[in-house]
């Protein structure tokens, strides 16, 4: 794959290796001509069975408006020999899940950062209309500058640019373990509060060591985010402040309407456990 990629690119982009796989795409470390390092991600080839090639292209590129430091860039997009790609601005740190992986958990201070950081990033693309659809460690970034959300854009692009195979037949497009209900109820629409969700399915996760809801069945995962209330987090680790465990209660109700409204009310109800 690596050679085709190069092949492909050749005076576009210098593609070194590939640094990782994601439920769309295959992640290259590539450089402009100016040697500036970015993040080449080529659409998996067994997606396009029901994506809409061009179609996908023209919504990923509502993400270009988003313009904050704590969202990659998208870059640039298109097809080249048959491969579907786009390119993000490249982030040096490790991902939330790889420090979840060496760590178990983080700290109190440590996670209410983390969600700080996401929600104000969330905030600006909510403001612009784009939701995330798939918030998770691995679409974040731990870096000097902060916590940094990967991907935005691209969740809804495929489900956007999806056949009716991939859009009326029960397929979410998603992440079972941090997914909303309304997501797995394959609503046609769903709004912001379902990325406030998601993010809460983190957060919890960052503070437990374990998501929310866990079963070595996939199936049984997106029943219990269904049907079940989450647990209590100060059950599992009890010095969590109770302000900051109801505030992630809160963004895990099943009924959006009794959610945090906005990723800005959430972040500024954070904000007052980390100052206490």
């Amino acid at each position: 794959m690596l050679t085709l990629v190069r092949q492909a690119f050749a005076g576009r982009y210098e593609v070194e290796r590939e640094i990782g796989k994601g439920g769309n795409a295959r992640i290259f470390l590539a450089r402009e001509p100016g040697g500036q390092p970015v993040a080449l991600k080529i659409l998996h080839p067994e997606l396009l069975v029901s994506v809409a090639a061009d179609r996908f292209l023209r919504e990923i590129k509502l993400a270009s408006q988003l313009d904050h430091p704590l969202i990659t860039h998208l870059l640039d997009s298109g097809e080249r020999d048959w491969l579907v790609y786009y390119v993000m601005t490249y982030v040096e740190g490790a991902t939330l899940r790889e420090l979840l992986s060496s760590r178990g958990r983080l700290s109190t201070a440590d996670t209410l950062r983390v969600a700080d950081n996401l929600l104000d990033a969330l905030e600006h693309a909510h403001g612009h209309g784009i939701i995330h659809r798939d918030v998770k460690p691995e679409n974040v970034v731990i870096s000097p500058q902060g916590a940094i959300l990967l991907d935005f854009g691209i969740a809804r692009a495929v489900w956007a640019s999806g056949s009716d195979r991939l859009t009326r037949s029960g397929i979410a497009v998603g992440t079972s373990t941090y997914m909303s209900p309304e997501q797995i109820t394959a609503l046609e629409e769903i709004d912001l509060r379902s990325d406030i969700y998601s993010l809460a399915c983190v957060l919890f996760e960052c503070l437990a060591g374990q998501p929310p809801f866990v079963h070595k069945n996939e199936a049984v995962v997106l029943q219990l985010h269904l049907t079940q209330p989450a647990p209590d987090l100060r059950t599992i680790r009890p010095e969590v402040p109770a302000e900051l465990a109801a505030g992630i209660a809160r963004a895990l109700t099943k009924t959006p309407a009794e959610r945090w409204q906005t990723a800005g009310a959430m972040r500024d109800a954070l904000a007052a456990v980390l100052v206490g």
